[in-house]
């Protein structure tokens, strides 16, 4: 390189820094811009604005109500930026929670939404308007979206977020973390008093307080229910408190005589009677009495919840959505009442909000303070840059000085490539030597894979290999032979022609390369397939002139891919045509317009084979059937394997029913006979359902279900026997899947509801019980109808878990009615015992509702015993431990019933209809009464069900019968039916509800 030519490098360098440093500088600028702007201006200045839109937000409470304006805030910072409209509608139900009021709200906002331009989507804040929108979605807002926000009833908004256009975010008011808060400024506290109401969010809130008492099992909780109390009283009772008391402000309205205290007045009616802090853990009224807490950040809500409405609108679609859990909180405290209750401020958590707390100036001018640094330190970095490009220009100028030193450095250098050139001459000679290791290396590669390189001169037709092809071949042949003449000689006819077919191919350009394989003349034993690769070399002129590749031993691949394709097409453990061999087969019938029938059959209790004796044992079961299977089939029958312990077997060339009937009672006739494994006899029995082509169908895979559901009511019926498909077969099947739907959409959609039919105690004549009973609030099917198929498929769990949670709640709507609680009865279906959790799930419901286990009693039949032993006995003994009642339903239906008395905890039998019809008139009394008498030794309760007539009546009662169940004083009634004969003694004046 000369010196020009390295000052000229020098100097694109020095341009190339100087862009560089502007550049830099450039950006520097721009970013420390856009940074200032983005402080000064906020986000509001990256958005871009979008079509405007209408929403609706409907708000429990009133313009007024505390958390209204920051949830308002919340939306609005959201939707100004997008452009989005809001309207908003007060239903003022913290003062007015009257159905008086709610209708008046309905009747306005149905008159607006009639003259008004549709909205796009509705936000409803906090538990009525939620409510108020899943009332009226269908007419008012049908498939519009809604979301909500402010929710502290999580069992409301979980159902309301199963709605495909429902979604929102629940609000959990932070209660815990204020009372470890309120321990931290008052560790000498033992009790907390919560303030509550009966409000819909009051009760909500409630439930949250009395959930931590667990959480601090040193506190003595304590709930003032406000409409217990006049505000006076109240105020009284606030007085009484001292130091050792948290208090908690949750919802005070109204007061028992119906007066309404709003929350500014509230704030400062508590501080007035209280001489202790005043702590909340919801919004609103710090700085006008109240101490604080960590509460709900409703602006947040609000922003959360216009968020979602945003995405909505861009397209998300709501039932992808999921209903957020995480509740937004943040501290906030009244500094005076910290000083006037002498709390450290060590104790304050740092990100607390300080209300009436004097701002220092630093944090009040912290963003223009911090712009001004930010820049500050951008010009310093611009300084420096600077003065490093002065120091690089430098140093490039020294570079150019030493440039001439440099070419006398690359002269040396020149000198020193002469020796290079001779190291090299010396390295090639090296090379010589490695291609003659790496030609032997290739010779033991040739030979180890008992393959040859081959070679075609197109010109004179002769092929030479490198190898040795005669080993390959098992034939004594040249290296070097007439391309024809060695084709005549090695292959066999057929696939000569194949071979010059495709190399005609490969050189007319209509494949990439030779590739084939072909076998070898001779016979059978001595016979081989050969893999013949290869391409070809043109000359100058473009055309080929020759072609080489490489002719491999490829005899073992092919008898492998000939076993694979056995594997494919036949099932590996019977060796019988599999799935697909029997479909083909079938296609090829149904093509050629033949007849016949394909039959489906099934094993029957296959699976306790396999419990009993092992899958080894049942796998050689199904070898030996396949078997006997095979001994009887002619040419007209076809046995394949559909999996597991079903087999497929195709007639063919059969119309007459008669004949396929014999094939049947042929394959039955096989089964009579043992089939002896590991020197154990063992009987089987199969179901085989029969489906006719074409007058079925003419479609393979509706034959086949036309079979499957031929062979399941074979099952239904008592198995070992076949039966022909008939299309009410099918109309019971798509009864059954109606049924389902119509259960699943029940589960979803609050279809279900309970009726209570009582139970009388003949002795007071009183209603001690109920037995809640399942339907359908649809009544177009029954129980008798709908429970079996919820039992088949598995969807009896899901719908047990319901009842349970149905029955305790009203339970508690009773008690607070002000009823007296008694036992209600549920059924429980031997399906259940899958539900491991059930005790549980129940256990925690009454807890959660305070309700003592002995007002639930759980009924079971003695058919439960025939089900897996071990989860019956833990079932129970759950049950028991639980302190659960158990009830034994169907007494005397099952042939084991005195038996099972003896050992099932129960606590209660229930004679079945078909007794007491039987044995309650002339001689027979005797039997009802040893009945009673053994179930009283056995210290049981003993109740009579179906009753009917009032003589039956009058005899159990002489027999001492503890109660009876029937329609002699009630049919099944709704709740609401109850309330009005819950406390009537039935047996001086039948109900008027009487069926």
């Amino acid at each position: 390189m000369t010196a020009r030519a390295k000052s000229k490098n020098a100097q694109d360098k020095t341009i190339k820094s100087g862009l560089m440093v502007n550049l830099l500088i450039f950006f520097s600028v721009f970013s420390v811009t856009m940074l200032v702007t983005n402080l000064c201006l906020g986000p509001a200045f990256l958005v871009r604005a979008g079509s405007e839109k209408t929403v609706l937000f409907i708000s429990s409470y009133s313009e007024s109500f505390v958390s209204v304006p920051d949830q308002v805030a919340g939306i609005r910072s959201v939707f100004d930026e997008q452009k989005i409209n809001l309207e908003i509608e007060y239903m003022d139900t913290k003062r007015l929670d009257t159905p008086e009021n709610k209708q008046v709200f309905y009747q306005s906002l149905k008159f607006k939404l009639a003259q008004l331009p549709t909205y796009d989507a509705v936000i409803v804040g906090d538990d009525n308007a939620l409510q108020f929108a899943l009332d009226h979605q269908a007419e008012l807002f049908p498939q519009m979206p809604i979301v909500f926000l402010g929710v502290n009833d999580e069992t409301r908004a979980r159902q309301a977020a199963a709605d495909p256009y429902i979604t929102g975010i629940i609000e959990r008011i932070s209660i815990k973390e204020t009372l470890e808060i309120a321990r931290v400024f008052n560790p000498q506290a033992t009790k907390v008093v919560g303030i509550a109401d009966e409000t819909l969010t009051g009760q909500g809130n409630r439930q949250q307080f009395e959930s931590f008492r667990r959480d601090f099992p040193e506190l003595t909780f304590i709930t003032l229910n406000t409409p217990d109390y006049s505000f006076a009283e109240l105020g009284a009772e606030l007085e009484q408190l001292g130091d050792e008391t948290i208090l908690l402000f949750l919802d005070m309205n109204p007061d028992k005589h119906g007066e309404y205290m709003d929350f500014e007045k509230a704030a400062a009616f508590l501080y007035q009677h209280t001489q202790i802090p005043v702590y909340r853990a919801s919004v609103g009224g710090v700085g006008a009495g109240l101490l604080g807490g960590k509460m709900v950040d409703y602006q947040a809500l609000g922003k959360t919840a216009a968020q979602l409405i945003s995405d909505i609108l861009a397209g998300t679609p709501v039932e992808t959505m999921a209903m957020i859990e995480a509740t937004p909180y943040y501290y906030i405290f009244d500094y005076t009442l910290i000083q006037q209750y002498k709390i450290p401020d060590h104790l304050i958590p740092t990100d607390a909000v300080l209300v009436n707390k004097t701002e220092h100036p630093l944090d009040k001018y912290r963003n223009l303070i911090l712009a001004a640094a930010i820049i500050l330190i951008a010009l310093t970095l611009v300084t420096l840059v600077l003065i490093y490009d002065n120091l690089k220009r430098r140093s490039i100028q020294k570079a150019l000085e030493f440039s001439n030193t440099e070419l006398k450095i690359t002269y040396n250098e020149l000198e020193a490539v002469e020796g290079a050139l001779r190291r090299q001459y010396d390295m090639m000679e090296e090379h010589d030597r490695e291609v003659g290791e790496l030609n032997q290396k290739f010779e033991l590669a040739i030979e180890g894979t008992n393959s040859a390189v081959w070679e075609v001169d197109l010109m004179s037709k002769t092929i030479d290999f490198a190898g040795d092809c005669s080993r390959i071949i098992n034939k004594t042949i040249s290296n070097h032979s007439n391309v024809h003449d060695w084709m005549d000689i090695v292959l066999e006819p057929s696939h000569r022609d194949h071979l010059v077919t495709e190399v005609r191919n490969y050189l007319t350009g209509k494949t990439a390369q030779i590739n084939v394989q072909v076998l070898t003349a001779g016979s059978d034993p001595h016979q081989k397939w050969l893999l013949i690769r290869g391409k070809g070399i043109k000359s100058e002129a473009g055309s080929f002139c020759k072609l080489h590749g490489i002719l491999l031993d490829n005899t073992k691949f092919k008898v492998q891919e000939e076993q694979i394709r056995h594997l494919a097409r036949h099932d590996f453990l019977t060796q019988l045509p599999n799935r697909m061999s029997f479909l083909v087969q079938l296609e090829k019938e149904l093509q050629a317009g033949h007849t016949g029938a394909v039959l489906l059959l099934d094993i029957d209790n296959f699976k306790s084979i396999n419990d009993t004796l092992g899958h080894l044992c049942g796998d050689e079961l199904l070898k030996l059937i396949a078997g006997r299977l095979l001994s009887i089939s002619d040419e007209n029958m076809m046995v394949g394997r559909l999996g597991g312990d079903e087999f497929l077997i195709l007639i063919t060339n059969k119309c007459c029913q008669a004949d396929i009937e014999a094939y049947a009672d042929k394959i039955l006739t096989a089964f009579d006979e043992s089939f002896r494994l590991n020197s154990r006899e063992v009987f089987v029995s199969i179901s085989m359902g029969i489906s006719c082509y074409p007058y079925d169908s003419n479609v393979i895979d509706q034959l086949i279900m036309n079979a499957d559901t031929a062979m399941y009511e074979v099952k239904n019926r008592g198995k070992n026997h076949y039966m022909y498909y008939h299309h009410e077969l099918k109309k019971e099947m798509n009864r059954k899947i109606e049924i389902e739907a119509l259960l699943r959409t029940a589960l979803k959609s609050d279809g279900f509801k309970l009726v209570y039919q009582p139970q009388v105690d003949l002795r007071s004549g009183r209603i001690s019980g109920f037995e809640a009973l399942l339907r359908l609030k649809e009544n177009r099917y029954g129980p008798d109808q709908f429970i079996p198929v919820a039992e088949e498929t598995g969807l009896i769990s899901e719908i047990g878990r319901w009842v349970a949670r149905e029955a305790v709640a009203q339970i508690v709507h009773w008690r607070n009615q002000g009823l007296a609680e008694k036992p209600v009865a549920i059924n429980f279906s031997n399906r259940q015992l899958r539900d491991k959790d059930y005790v549980s799930h129940i256990t925690a419901l009454l807890q959660q509702h305070h309700v003592e286990p002995r007002f639930i009693e759980i009924e079971i039949t003695e058919s439960i015993l025939m089900e897996n032993n071990f989860q019956t006995d833990q079932f129970l003994r759950e049950l028991k431990d639980a302190g659960l009642s158990v009830a034994l339903d169907d007494f005397g239906t099952g042939y084991s019933s005195l038996n099972c008395l003896t050992y099932l905890p129960v606590n209660k039998i229930k004679l079945d209809k078909s007794i007491s019809d039987q044995f309650l008139q002339g001689n027979r009394i005797k039997v009802i009464e040893s009945l009673i008498l053994l179930a009283h030794s056995l210290n049981l309760k003993i109740m009579a069900e179906g009753i009917e007539e009032w003589d039956k009546v009058a005899v159990l009662k002489n027999s001492d019968c503890d109660g009876i169940q029937g329609y002699v004083f009630s049919k099944p009634l709704d709740a609401a039916e109850i309330a009005a004969i819950y406390n009537h003694n039935l047996l001086i004046k039948p109900p008027d509800l009487k069926a």
